[in-house]
């Protein structure tokens, strides 16, 4: 019994020295476990150190600036052509639009005959004025995208700079670039077009505005629903809705509005043709705009 009791009073007494070592066991494993989960996160990102940094950059790379100003340069030049190109196409197929609702809204009156005079030669001219219409539009888009992505670029060099990854900017320049320009685009439609084409104009500005609110956001997911929707919808009340209704021979709602052909090809002596013929129509336009004869200006003379 008394080898028994000694026995018990060991026991008891190693274990009172086993659990403190325990304890301090335990508590360094769980701070080398905090110390990994902090090595893991990485730091906050601070804006003063961010902007410290970007100048030390600068400093110690003065052509830093010099070339973000070149790409943004380039970009506003590159976009403001495209610009002028998709504003000069529509602008012009808004102009021939109107001509021919006038002329239907008198031959309806009756004051018009299809067969008058001058109709024929007149609507074979806009036939060749609209002809490369739509590759001025999407060539515009195109040349806005190229600058908007001139502008964005720079963006990703700053990021790498300042110490956050630039991977996606780079996401951000191919598909953000082309999301803006297409936000752009659809905008001007809805401008220039709002004059004539009030329920097309409408279409034009919904998914205008709605891709403005979801860009900014960031969110993928959503921009890429956004993204098909709007191609869905536009070729839904664009192409096949007028279509249906030119088949079947039924009178179109007034909310269903044509906006003039639409399609490009990938040929590209169909764009030379177009830049060819936009730039003879251009050359007729500014020709027929200036009186040939100086008493159009200073008025004629009275007959004695």
């Amino acid at each position: 019994f008394l080898s028994f009791a000694q026995g018990r009073s060991h026991l008891k007494g190693s274990r009172r020295v086993a659990m403190p070592e325990l304890a301090i066991a335990l508590d360094e494993a769980a701070d080398a476990g905090e110390n990994a989960t902090k090595a893991d996160v990485p730091p906050a990102f601070n804006m003063r150190h961010a902007m410290h940094n970007l100048a030390e950059y600068q400093r110690s790379h003065p052509d830093f600036a010099a070339g973000v100003a070149i790409w943004m340069g380039v970009g506003m030049v590159i976009f403001t052509i495209g610009l002028i190109l998709l504003l000069f196409s529509e602008i012009k197929a808004v102009l021939v639009c109107r001509d021919q609702d006038f002329r239907k809204q008198m031959h309806d009156s009756g004051f018009m005959k299809p067969a008058s005079a001058g109709i024929s030669e007149l609507e074979q001219k806009e036939s060749v004025q609209m002809r490369p219409r739509a590759f001025l539009t999407v060539g515009g888009m195109l040349l806005m995208y190229i600058g908007i992505s001139c502008l964005f670029y720079p963006l990703c060099d700053i990021l790498d700079v300042i110490g956050l990854p630039a991977a996606p900017c780079l996401i951000l320049v191919i598909f953000g670039s082309f999301f803006a320009s297409f936000v752009v685009t659809t905008f001007w439609l809805f401008v220039v077009w709002s004059c004539t084409r009030f329920y097309a104009a409408l279409a034009f500005g919904v998914i205008s505005m709605s891709g403005a609110f979801l860009l900014p956001t960031g969110n993928v997911i959503l921009v890429l629903i956004w993204m098909i929707i709007a191609f869905v919808g536009g070729a839904w009340y664009f192409k096949y809705l007028p279509e249906g209704y030119a088949l079947s021979q039924e009178e179109r709602p007034f909310w269903v509005q044509d906006i003039g052909e639409m399609t490009v090809t990938m040929d590209m002596s169909d764009w030379g043709n177009a830049g060819t013929t936009a730039w003879s129509n251009f050359s007729d336009d500014v020709q027929n705009s200036i009186p040939k004869d100086t008493s159009a200006l200073l008025g004629e003379k009275r007959k004695d």
